[in-house]
Parts: C-alpha cells; structure tokens; sequence
C-alpha cells in the first residue's frame, strides 16, 4: 500500500464555504459530504464514498481517479464558515 499523503482544498455549498482536508494513498481532488446532488465527476475522474469510521457525522465522497481500485482515506474533515465565497 502507497503511503499516505496530506490532501486539501475548498469549495461553496449553499453560500457557505466549506474547507476540506484528508490523508490518502491516493490523489484526492475534491471531498464533499455525500450527498445525491454531487456534481457529475469531470472525465477521467469518479466519486468515492467513505464512512467515517469510528465517528459520526455524515458520510463524505471524495473526487480520485477513474482508474484508482486501491484506495484508502484517514481522517477526512469537512468544515463550515458561513460567509461570502473566498477567491
């Protein structure tokens, strides 16, 4: 198994700007709270999903590659801050 590696980034959901952060074995474009509203996944891309073990809250779906069948994901965060979109 590949070592894990620190993702993050960002993005707006209902005016609010949700930050995102995880470790992964692989590449990790985006991760969003599971919803059925996610967007269409770009080419060559595709939506996991993943509970989050051992702690509740929802569960999230996180963008990798099309071509990814080993995967593994630790300590996804999803946080809130009510507010304008930042550039």
């Amino acid at each position: 198994m590949s070592a894990f590696q620190p993702y993050a980034g960002a993005y707006v959901d209902a005016q609010e700007t949700c930050r995102w952060s995880c470790y992964a074995t692989c590449p990790v474009y985006e991760v969003r709270t599971f919803d059925e509203r996610l967007p269409a996944p770009p080419e060559g891309r595709k939506w996991v999903r993943r509970p989050q073990h051992g702690q509740t809250g929802p569960q999230v779906a996180l963008l990798v590659d099309q071509l990814t069948s080993d995967f593994s994901q630790m300590l996804a965060q999803i946080s809130r801050r009510a507010g304008a979109a930042e550039a």
